[in-house]
């Protein structure tokens, strides 16, 4: 097999584990080729190149497979998390940068991994970054992220119309969201009306 061909096969065994650990509830099934797909939208707005088009699509799938570690007892919960398993469910950051850092290759999406959680003002996780220290593909997959996990039930609440969470995403533009990064979001929802076409 080519080297080729094994990054190939090695990015869909990748894949998979990540859409495993995400199956286990039927709220976040399916949530990261969501953000994938809204990722690649905003960045077509955005007029990124093709090979950035190309990559949000990988890093979209894989930014939340730190979940793989993820208990089943806290992903599940449908009440308010204490403290302790707030601090747990972080972890999955910081879990997926882990299992990504020993592929050369994929060091971009490990950095999305570890980022995708961080806001514009400072406020995120697990750093503290702030502003253009978090990593572009990763303020771009977090305007994504926060779409989709707002149209989305979840155990403790239910899912926001697209709307609400289209004005929402606008509201925390330059607070907790880069602002090119939702300007291209809002550009690509007056174009779907923030529809996600999956199958």
């Amino acid at each position: 097999m080519s080297p080729e061909n094994c990054a190939v096969e090695i990015q869909a065994c990748l894949i998979e584990i990540a859409r495993a650990a995400e199956a286990r509830t039927k709220s976040t099934a399916y949530h990261s080729e969501k953000v994938a797909r809204v990722a690649h939208g905003i960045a077509k707005a955005l007029d990124r190149p093709k090979n950035i088009l190309a990559r949000l699509l990988l890093v979209g799938r894989l930014h939340n497979i730190g979940l793989v570690g993820t208990c089943d007892s806290v992903l599940r919960k449908t009440g308010k998390l204490t403290p302790q398993e707030f601090k747990h469910i972080q972890e999955h950051t910081r879990l997926g940068a882990a299992l990504l850092a020993p592929i050369p290759e994929l060091a971009d999406v490990a950095e999305v991994c570890l980022s995708h959680h961080e806001r514009w003002d400072g406020s995120g996780y697990p750093n503290g970054l702030a502003g253009e220290k978090i990593p572009r593909l990763a303020r771009l997959i977090s305007v994504a992220d926060s779409y989709c996990a707002m149209i989305s039930e979840r155990p403790h609440r239910d899912s926001l119309p697209r709307p609400v969470a289209a004005d929402i995403i606008a509201e925390e533009r330059g607070t907790l969201l880069c602002p090119e990064c939702v300007d291209g979001f809002l550009t690509w929802y007056k174009k779907t009306d923030g529809r996600i076409d999956l199958f």
